[in-house]
């Protein structure tokens, strides 16, 4: 079917309390095990391509593959540029292509993010472009999360309302304890902070750096609504888990489809097992 609106699909999982796993495809391999996970288990699903991954790509290319593949899928799938941290990037995903888009101005100051973000709607609506926008700084670095850490780090849900209502931003990655990556130590996810958040905003919530996050904290944010969850790490991990296995085994034939092939059957399981706990699977039924 043709590729379905990043705003359709979410606004259903809004509706139906699920939420949406967004992968990233940083290479074709990905690709055909993202969509055969989404097809067996019967549900909606994201595609995503991060810029740090376009010098792999020859990316209008690239993306008019990806389009045509999509175009087979039976369940709805929806294409985003994924972290587009400037205006040239996101200019450069629009020429290329790109649906939807994800600005993150998050590391800087909130005036600058609001205006920066602002402007990149007022771009993208008139081209029929979708944009999700992030507010708060993930806690990449692993730092302990005081009072003072989180006041500084997390999403303020006042001015989250405030940054909505500002830019016309279509969803709103938060902050709330997450973090890109593996997590250095157990997560601790501020869940009220979330709930006042959702209370707060008229838009889907997104929960990025959803590798490492447990089973029953994803279920809780969901049911907070968050509506979308990002996920790459743990599929990568997982591919060279599987093809560290195979090459430590003496009878494997040192065959290159057949690596790829073993790499691609543990993406997409990993990409089930996340649709499962997500409540997705038997959504696009």
């Amino acid at each position: 079917m043709p590729f379905e609106s990043y705003t359709t699909i979410l606004q259903d999982a809004r509706k139906r309390k699920y939420a949406v796993g967004a992968f990233n495809i940083f290479a074709l391999e990905f690709l055909p095990a993202i969509l055969k996970a989404a097809e067996e288990e019967k549900s909606p699903t994201i595609l995503q391509i991060n810029p740090i991954h376009y010098q792999h790509h020859d990316l209008p290319n690239y993306l008019a593959y990806v389009k045509a593949q999509i175009e087979k899928a039976s369940v709805p799938v929806c294409l985003n540029l994924d972290h587009g941290k400037s205006r040239e990037i996101i200019l450069q995903g629009l020429q290329a292509g790109f649906p939807s888009v994800m600005f993150d101005g998050s590391k800087l100051p909130y005036d600058e993010n609001l205006n920066s973000t602002a402007e990149i709607v007022g771009i993208c609506k008139p081209c029929n472009v979708t944009v999700e926008a992030e507010l708060g700084t993930l806690n990449d670095e692993g730092l302990e999360l005081t009072l003072a850490t989180q006041d500084r780090l997390f999403t303020d849900p006042e001015k989250a309302k405030q940054f909505v209502e500002k830019t016309g931003i279509d969803s709103l990655a938060v902050a709330i304890g997450n973090a890109h990556g593996f997590y250095k130590g157990e997560p601790k996810l501020d869940f009220e902070r979330l709930e006042t958040i959702r209370e707060s905003v008229s838009v889907p919530l997104v929960l990025h750096g959803g590798s490492g996050i447990t089973e029953t904290d994803f279920k809780k944010a969901i049911s907070l609504g968050i509506c979308k969850i990002n996920i790459y790490t743990e599929m990568s991990a997982g591919a060279f888990a599987a093809v560290e296995k195979a090459t430590s085994d003496k009878d494997f034939t040192k065959d290159y489809p057949t690596l790829l092939s073993f790499a691609r059957d543990e993406v997409k399981n990993v990409v089930k097992k996340k649709m499962q706990i997500f409540g997705s699977s038997g959504k696009a039924a």
